[in-house]
């Protein structure tokens, strides 16, 4: 979905349920990645202010890695298996793109806040808002357990292929 955006289409594009705009990095991006984490999947834009204007990034190789540092240490459970951070030029300007899956060990929360509406957070509209403890409840029984059979593949690209291959041999 996002991968078909033009830089110029950025600039018609509004914060919403899946996107969130940054004008630069602070260490309050981890609740928006805790949001999409445990809401939908969604992309964040370091570099762009909140009416779509790209702003850029100066030392963009350096914040990346501050980007990086904060999701494995301040989420748990770790979430950076299904965190994808890039630097994209938009505009002939560095940007930071964050884009993240849900989660499959949902909840997620911010570690130091811990397990609690204030440490657990969930996309709302454009917003990263805190979740109810009613929410964090249904969150935790929708993951419990390990079923095979509802656990989610990393791989989304999936086909019969092998299986198709191995009926014609067998037959």
């Amino acid at each position: 979905m996002l991968e078909k955006i033009k830089c110029g289409d950025i600039m018609e594009m509004k914060e919403n349920i899946n996107i969130e705009f940054k004008k630069e990095f602070t260490t309050e991006l981890k609740k928006e990645v805790v949001a999409f984490a445990n809401t939908n999947e969604g992309t964040i834009f370091i570099g762009i202010d909140d009416f779509g204007n790209v702003i850029g990034i100066e030392n963009a190789d350096e914040i990346l890695n501050q980007v990086v540092l904060s999701i494995r240490n301040s989420i748990k459970p770790d979430i950076t298996m299904y965190c994808n951070v890039k630097i994209e030029k938009i505009e002939n300007k560095d940007v930071i793109v964050i884009k993240v899956q849900r989660g499959t060990l949902r909840p997620y929360y911010i570690a130091d806040k811990g397990l609690k509406p204030s440490g657990v957070y969930v996309r709302q509209g454009s917003s990263s808002v805190p979740a109810s403890e009613e929410s964090i409840r249904q969150m935790i029984k929708e993951t419990d357990g390990d079923s095979y059979e509802k656990l989610r593949s990393l791989n989304q690209d999936l086909t019969f292929k092998y299986a198709e291959k191995f009926f014609e041999k067998n037959a």
